[in-house]
């Protein structure tokens, strides 16, 4: 009975893909308003997106699918943009995306993005290393663009003076791989502290922490006093400590403020093991427990995020992008907190940078306009349009002085006194192909001396050999 039920469960599913292969082909020679519904109503009901993602991509309809059918001369050209969410592409719209398409004579449509951020790049991938026409715009992680370079279109032969001279050199920095600049940042991410105002207030202290160990002393006594208070799980400080993407973010700060290096350095050395490194661990390491709750270890943005809102700690590491979720109407912290940069180690601040890119595929059939696209919406007035109505913090550091800015993105005055030594990239440029090895590797040895699994020493000399290998061999993701 099993075999029969498992070779009936085998044709199902065999006739079920062969069905979403015939409606795909099908839909593709259907006009594009009604393809859309179709796929929205039909496709998306038989499969999970990324799988749907991975069936086009794997019989190679990805550009037919996205793509209208082929334009006639007096047509206007369309051009495709993968990686936004539903209502991210409505908003562009009314930021001043429709007047460029009656400009330019360009039509622009979107690809949702599907899945998590593994499958998003997986899936870009795929379709790059298959010259794929379309999408011919990337939104790209901050950390991707020197795994994809070789697949990019170089940007800088469209770039004025003016626009090179506006955008943060730090993120010029990161897109510019081998001398050609690949991708140009959409909107800056940073790494901030957020403390309670009321908190400091209370205790008496006039401002926040300016260093690691001035942390320290405020969050143990405000935590002390707020236990005796009764509020039993309140904690001093919370922070992104999970084995993942986001202990690499924090580790690095901490590592650059102690002088311990950038974990890779423009040049490839690897800088890991090291006294400066070891002592930060030890920093690091001593606040589990303590002023941080031990299942900060396991803590992503979203965990550490909710303890903050919800009243439950005084300090808080987190992006940018964490001032507006704060200050919504049900935070319990509302209109009691502000921002302010990292504390200093002994080497000085640190705040590492992160955000999304635009890109163009080397493979559009519309280079030119494609890139036309890219550097429209990254301009100074589409990024001043996203900070007032959404509150993106723009890549163009002449904004963080304007008013109208400053009213919808206050944090804003903050990032403008981070001096250009105190940002920190992690090493992705460098790294290429490896980097999502290169930064597992890390997360995961910072973890053990955290978690005081082994010593800092011995995590770091394990995890310089390992990623002096990962630079020096072959990795998978390298093309």
């Amino acid at each position: 009975m099993r075999d029969i039920r498992g070779a009936t469960h085998y044709n199902w599913v065999l006739i079920n893909w062969l069905y979403i292969l015939a409606v795909t082909v099908f839909l593709c020679h259907w006009p594009v308003p009604e393809r859309k519904a179709l796929a929205g109503s039909v496709l998306r009901r038989l499969v999970p997106g990324k799988h749907l993602l991975r069936l086009l991509l794997g019989f190679g309809l990805i550009g037919e699918f996205c793509a209208p059918l082929p334009a006639k001369p007096s047509e206007k050209i369309t051009l495709t943009v993968a990686g936004f969410a539903y209502q991210a592409a409505e908003q562009l719209s009314r930021e001043g995306l429709a007047e460029f398409s009656r400009e330019a004579g360009v039509q622009v449509e979107f690809i949702p993005a599907w899945g998590n951020s593994t499958d998003q790049v997986e899936l870009i991938r795929h379709a790059l290393d298959h010259h794929f026409s379309t999408p011919d715009v990337y939104l790209l992680d901050i950390v991707w663009p020197g795994t994809l370079h070789q697949d990019l279109l170089d940007l800088r032969p469209f770039l004025s003076k003016e626009h090179l001279r506006a955008t943060l050199p730090k993120l010029i920095q990161n897109d510019t791989i081998d001398g050609r600049i690949v991708s140009l940042p959409f909107y800056l991410n940073a790494g901030l502290l957020y403390y309670r105002t009321d908190l400091l207030k209370k205790y008496g202290y006039r401002g926040p922490p300016e260093t690691w160990k001035e942390l320290e002393r405020m969050a143990a006594r405000i935590q002390r006093g707020e236990r005796r208070a009764g509020r039993g799980s309140f904690w001093g400080y919370v922070w992104q400590g999970g084995a993942y993407e986001g202990l690499t973010c924090n580790a690095l700060e901490w590592q650059a403020s102690f002088g311990g290096g950038q974990i890779i350095e423009p040049d490839g050395t690897v800088r890991v093991n090291n006294p400066q490194t070891a002592e930060a661990l030890r920093m690091a390491s001593a606040w589990v427990g303590s002023i941080s709750p031990p299942s900060v270890l396991s803590y992503t943005e979203a965990d550490s995020l909710n303890v903050f809102r919800s009243g439950n700690a005084a300090f808080l590491r987190y992006w940018t992008s964490g001032y507006r979720a704060n200050n919504e109407i049900d935070s319990v912290v509302r209109g009691r907190f502000n921002v302010t940069l990292l504390p200093a180690g002994p080497h000085g601040r640190a705040q590492a940078i992160g955000g999304f890119q635009l890109a163009v595929s080397r493979y559009s059939a519309h280079p030119r306009e494609a890139a036309e696209l890219v550097l429209y919406l990254t301009s100074r007035r589409i990024q001043k349009a996203r900070a007032i109505q959404e509150g993106y913090l723009p890549a163009t550091p002449g904004l963080y002085r304007d008013p109208e800015v400053l009213r919808s993105v206050p944090e804003a005055a903050i990032i403008e006194h981070t001096g250009p030594k105190d940002w920190v990239s992690r090493p992705s440029s460098v790294a290429g192909g490896k980097y999502s090895a290169v930064s597992r590797a890390y997360y995961e040895a910072i973890h053990r001396a955290l978690a005081r699994r082994c010593s800092p020493e011995t995590a770091l000399d394990r995890l310089e050999k390992e990623l002096a290998a990962l630079m020096t061999g072959s990795a998978s993701g390298d093309k």
